[in-house]
């Protein structure tokens, strides 16, 4: 005879809490700031300094290859935003910025990959 299935037990990753926690704070901090342009603003902030080198990042780390080399340009891209004040540039400086930030991350992406690939037609990198 089987047992009777119980109720299961309350589990949780590492990986969720903090999911949880960084949404909280957030939505806490967009609540100190009024709505409208100061909450576009602070989005396009949060891509700018956050999203765009923390993606790659981990795309230089777990990636090969491609894209590998792709990531690794993208981070020398993003140094030159994480080391620079933002300062108070406004809303269409936000947007400005973000935009010219992903166009200087993706040229530097795709050079970063053509000297790869360059390197690799000419038998001068043995990496894989």
């Amino acid at each position: 005879m089987s047992k009777p299935d119980s109720l299961p037990r309350f589990q949780f990753s590492l990986r969720w809490m903090l999911i949880a926690v960084t949404v909280v704070a957030v939505l806490l901090g967009l609540g100190a700031f009024q709505a409208g342009q100061m909450l576009v603003g602070l989005l396009f902030a949060i891509v700018l300094r956050g999203v765009i080198p923390t993606v790659a990042v981990v795309a230089a780390i777990y990636g090969r290859g491609d894209v590998r080399a792709f990531a690794i340009g993208a981070v020398v891209a993003c140094a030159g935003v994480l080391t620079t004040e933002l300062g108070s540039i406004g809303t269409a400086g936000l947007v400005i910025s973000t935009i010219s930030q992903l166009v200087l991350t993706a040229i530097c992406g795709i050079v970063a990959v053509a000297t790869r690939r360059w390197l690799d037609g000419r038998g001068g990198s043995s990496i894989s």
